[in-house]
């Protein structure tokens, strides 16, 4: 079963190209009548911080505020909005920089959950990424969709289409994938080192009941994967690129600080 593991390492293999790591927090509130927010928190890595210092520093660079800009673009959000389902609205896109934090929030509002299809990786614009969007589009509707009655919510996951490394041969085995260049894995490593996306649901009038793996209070973790405690294993990595769940799962197992829904569907009745 492939669910929130699978559909973020997927795009963490794609996002290998980007020149930053970042932070990504995605937060669905949920009301008692099946509105509710959402709100993302992305924000950049040491390395993408201290580019855009620099560069302030000198009196400023052509292109050099366009990660922000990108990342605050309203009319990008706005075409989101319309992408995550009827009745989503943009709320705001807001600045962070406090706390020595630089990064962007974003606050979306819907109407029914039951339209709702969400996506953190939608939240991260590859469109640089040599390849990308290729990825992107092989990876077909991964995301998270919602079922709504009566008090009672079920989350329902579905995971990319994965690429498992082609078939065995007639009569052989099917072949691993290859092994990443020492040096490559070191700049991997580096690079993608405080990369953390984390995937949550908040039922805002309080959990009475549910399946769910990962709960504290109102709060339901479907994913947080921190990308520096995975590639500091190169045969974890390794397991996660073979496109195979229970591979990945059994590769995840004892590695502190990482949470993944491993159920397709979860339930939750309300207060």
């Amino acid at each position: 079963m492939k669910t929130q593991l699978l559909m973020f390492t997927t795009a963490a293999v794609v996002l290998f190209g980007l020149t930053s790591c970042f932070q990504v927090e995605s937060n669905i509130t949920v009301k008692k009548d099946g509105s509710g927010t959402i709100t993302e928190e992305m924000i950049l890595g040491e390395q993408m911080k201290m580019m855009l210092e620099m560069a302030a520093a000198q009196g400023g660079q052509p292109g050099a505020e366009n990660p922000m800009a990108k990342m605050l673009d309203k009319a990008k959000a706005e075409a989101r909005a319309k992408k995550m389902g009827e009745g989503v609205e943009l709320v705001s896109v807001e600045k962070i920089d406090a706390n020595g934090k630089l990064g962007v929030k974003t606050t979306f509002k819907f109407a029914d959950i039951n339209k709702l299809k969400y996506s953190a990786n939608d939240a991260i614009d590859m469109g640089d990424v040599p390849g990308a969007a290729k990825q992107v589009e092989e990876a077909g509707e991964a995301g998270v969709k919602f079922e709504f009655a009566d008090g009672t919510l079920t989350i329902i996951q579905k995971a990319p289409k994965v690429d498992k490394g082609g078939e065995a041969p007639e009569g052989g085995e099917k072949p691993e994938a290859p092994e990443m260049d020492p040096q490559a894995m070191a700049m991997m490593q580096g690079m993608m080192k405080d990369m953390r996306v984390t995937t949550k649901v908040t039922i805002e009038p309080g959990i009475a009941k549910t399946d769910a793996s990962h709960v504290e209070g109102n709060v339901i973790t479907l994913s947080d994967i921190q990308m520096g405690k995975i590639m500091a294993d190169p045969e974890k990595l390794k397991a996660l690129q073979s496109g195979d769940f229970d591979k990945a799962k059994e590769a995840m197992k004892g590695v502190d600080g990482i949470k993944f829904e491993d159920k397709e569907k979860v339930t939750v009745e309300m207060k």
